[in-house]
């Protein structure tokens, strides 16, 4: 006799939504009366929290109620399907040229910027999964793309945010015992000119790479997959049905982390919103990939044991790390020279050291993208069909190659290698060598 699935988190997405709703509706309230009412000087960032807030209220409130209510009376969802991954990338560079404008110029900026910047936060994440689901012949339904978003918009971004408040403290209370290396850390000089080179010249850059990862990737990657077991096994039939929905829920997850950076560089400039946009635009894919593979390890575990889920998740914590250790520089030193004008005055780069973790970042994207790539294209229906006809570990679309990840690792380190340099106290020397000064 075939088990039915539980109807249980159906009603959990419909107070769920309704909560939002109502949320997003206050939301709505304040972003429509707050420059009218209480006009200031700074509206803009209060504004740009509204608008989030309405977005994942309305947007995200509406879809749990909707597609929860169609669960419980039984309606059959029909297949998901999105637009040309191009259609979206157009869209998003009408949508930056405007929003540079609107900015620049302050055009309206209270009202005409804040959907300008949910699109920007938005469109290339929905390209990746447009992209991905047309390739494996769109193989979820709408209530599964809606409520596997719904979750990582809701559930673990709170889940995250509650552990990126704890993990960090327990780093501390792990590596505090090595009380000899305070005096390490006195010497480095916090924000002082030449900090970033005393840094990454001294040995307590591995403290740093370590906490990084307790501080985001850990947590996040764990985090953004707790959605994935709620749709159980019985609803989940296939691989392509796990990467799929692995890949919805970092997509929700990603949407909000991108407004919260791209929020913060809207109130420099057009320009630099539209910079930090289009580099997380290039990027969208770390999120929903991350997801995905978890996703896949969490569905092969049936067959595989609890290591493939493991292997799955540890992979998932590296590929975010690794974009964690170029983007977080990346925003320090921005902000730096925003907030302090210190950045130009650091005695070796200039802007050197920005666009050498541009350039970094930009490479990581497009392996995140041809990873991308692989895995999709080992769970098009064709191959999935082979795989159901003559199972074998063979026929498991494969995540990366030795060769292909050495052939990556080498472009990454003629990126990174530079970077290093430039940040060490060798710089003067090469400097000499190269340019005879």
């Amino acid at each position: 006799m075939e088990t039915k699935p539980s109807k249980f988190w159906a009603y959990v997405a419909v107070i769920t939504g309704i909560f939002l709703m109502l949320s997003g509706i206050a939301a709505a309230v304040g972003y429509l009366g707050l420059p009218v009412i209480l006009p200031f000087e700074d509206a803009l960032s209060y504004e740009l929290g509204n608008i989030a807030a309405l977005y994942l209220g309305v947007f995200g409130g509406a879809l749990a109620v909707y597609h929860g209510i169609s669960s419980i009376s039984g309606r059959v969802s029909s297949v998901f399907k999105l637009p040309s991954f191009y259609v979206f990338w157009i869209v998003l560079a009408l949508v930056l040229g405007l929003g540079n404008l609107i900015l620049n110029e302050d055009i309206v900026t209270d009202y005409l910027f804040p959907p300008l910047f949910v699109l920007g936060a938005a469109l290339s994440t929905f390209a990746v999964l447009g992209w991905a689901f047309r390739r494996m012949d769109w193989p979820i339904t709408w209530r599964q793309a809606a409520l596997a978003f719904v979750c990582g918009s809701t559930l673990s971004v709170v889940v995250a945010i509650i552990l990126e408040g704890i993990l960090p403290y327990l780093a501390y209370l792990l590596i505090e015992p090595l009380g000899f290396m305070a005096e390490s850390f006195a010497d480095l000089g916090w924000g002082s000119s030449g900090f970033v080179e005393r840094l990454f010249a001294s040995p307590l850059i591995i403290v740093f790479l370590i906490f990084t990862a307790f501080q985001a990737p850990l947590p996040e990657e764990f985090a953004k997959a707790l959605g994935i077991p709620l749709f159980g096994r019985l609803r989940i039939t296939d691989e392509r049905q796990a990467f799929a929905i692995g890949l919805a829920s970092g997509a929700g997850f990603a949407i909000l982390e991108n407004m919260l950076y791209e929020g913060l560089y809207a109130g420099y400039n057009g320009w630099s919103w539209g910079g930090i946009t289009l580099l997380r635009s290039i990027g969208s894919v770390l999120h929903p990939i991350g997801t995905g593979i978890i996703a896949l390890g969490w569905f092969r575990m049936k067959s595989g044991g609890a290591g493939t889920l493991l292997k799955a998740y540890l992979l998932s914590v590296l590929l975010h790390t690794l974009w964690n250790g170029g983007f977080e520089p990346l925003v320090y030193l921005t902000g730096l020279d925003y907030y302090a004008g210190a950045g130009p005055s650091f005695s070796f780069y200039g802007e050197t050291l920005n666009i050498l973790l541009i350039g970094y970042l930009v490479l990581l994207s497009a392996g995140l993208w041809w990873l991308l790539r692989r895995i999709v294209n080992g769970l098009t229906p064709a191959v999935q069909a082979d795989s159901s006809a003559a199972p074998g570990p063979g026929l498991e679309p494969a995540l990366v190659t030795r060769r292909s990840l050495a052939v990556w690792a080498v472009a990454c380190a003629a990126v990174i290698i530079p970077i290093g340099a430039t940040l060490s106290p060798a710089w003067d020397a090469i400097q000499k060598v190269i340019l005879g000064k």
